[in-house]
């Protein structure tokens, strides 16, 4: 059983690396959050068996073409503009000969320009290199049957890049491994972390505010408590927001909005409906099923 499992996620993965469309991961959602449909045109765990280890070496390799060939398009790109800088320091000291100061101004502008493009340049590279030597990581954990720490090396690729494909790989395996009696939430791909804990509420989830406002930046400070009115206010920017609970009426930027379930306190903590948060922040919110995950922001 153990190796069944292995193979057809190792499969799935290794179609993700290759760019293509995993169709029993792809999900819509409906406007109940818990409510998801699944497409028709779903594989078995037979026919993803069938992909085999010839499947599996093709995706190996197609990874490994497609590696080179990011890894040769960056390389071009980093001499092109190591060049481009060699022929205007050359200039440039041109330049200070004859004392034309103003248009050696400008091109050790231009150098500083090209120098910053190679610097971000470099840190993509790192950036996909890390991401390349992560994902190989996961494989060889999923095919060694060793789950949890394929789920570490996920999202620690989630952190890197928050790519939809991931997060349907990461709430799978979280499905298999029976992590997802609660919802996961992730904002811009880091896991929220709270001592409150998601919940379901008639059909629907609710996360805690103030953690997923601190992890888009909104500083305690600017979050209040209003125990006589039973209400929280937000301000910060040009976010001002008036959230009394246990009612759908609330003030955002002096605007009354109506939001789908009411906010409510839980154990100290006041806890939004998922869907309110893009009404609040104006942050893009995605909820995938399988695996209980809610990303925020991504």
């Amino acid at each position: 059983m153990a190796k069944t499992f292995a193979n057809n996620d190792v499969s799935a993965y290794t179609q993700l690396i290759d760019n293509t469309t995993v169709n029993h991961s792809v999900y819509s959602q409906s406007s109940d959050d818990t409510t998801i449909t699944q497409p028709s045109n779903v594989r078995s765990s037979d026919q993803e068996m069938i992909l085999n280890e010839k499947d599996e070496n093709n995706g190996e390799n197609n990874d490994e073409n497609n590696d080179s060939v990011t890894t040769q398009g960056n390389d071009e790109k980093t001499e092109k503009i190591n060049s481009q800088i060699q022929k205007l320091k050359e200039q440039l000291q041109d330049a200070l000969d004859k004392n034309q100061f103003e248009k050696a101004l400008e091109i050790s502008n231009k150098i500083k320009e090209l120098e910053q493009k190679l610097k971000t340049l470099n840190q993509n590279n790192n950036m996909e290199l890390q991401i390349a030597e992560l994902k190989a990581k996961a494989i060889n954990y999923l095919q060694n049957g060793q789950l949890d720490e394929a789920i570490n090396t996920i999202t620690k690729i989630l952190k890197l890049q928050h790519s939809k494909d991931d997060y349907k790989i990461l709430g799978k395996l979280y499905h298999e491994a029976k992590k997802d009696k609660n919802p996961h939430v992730f904002v811009n791909g880091n896991e929220l972390q709270s001592d409150v804990n998601p919940v379901i509420q008639n059909g629907k989830t609710y996360i805690p505010l103030r953690a997923v406002a601190n992890a888009i930046g909104v500083d305690n400070k600017a979050i209040n408590w209003d125990e006589h009115s039973q209400a929280v206010s937000i301000k910060t920017g040009n976010i001002n927001i008036y959230m009394p609970i246990n009612t759908t009426q609330i003030i955002v930027n002096g605007q009354t909005k109506t939001i789908d379930a009411p906010a409510v306190e839980t154990n100290g903590r006041v806890m939004v409906p998922l869907r309110a948060i893009s009404q609040l922040f104006g942050e893009n919110v995605d909820w995938y099923q399988e695996g209980e995950i809610v990303t925020v922001g991504d």
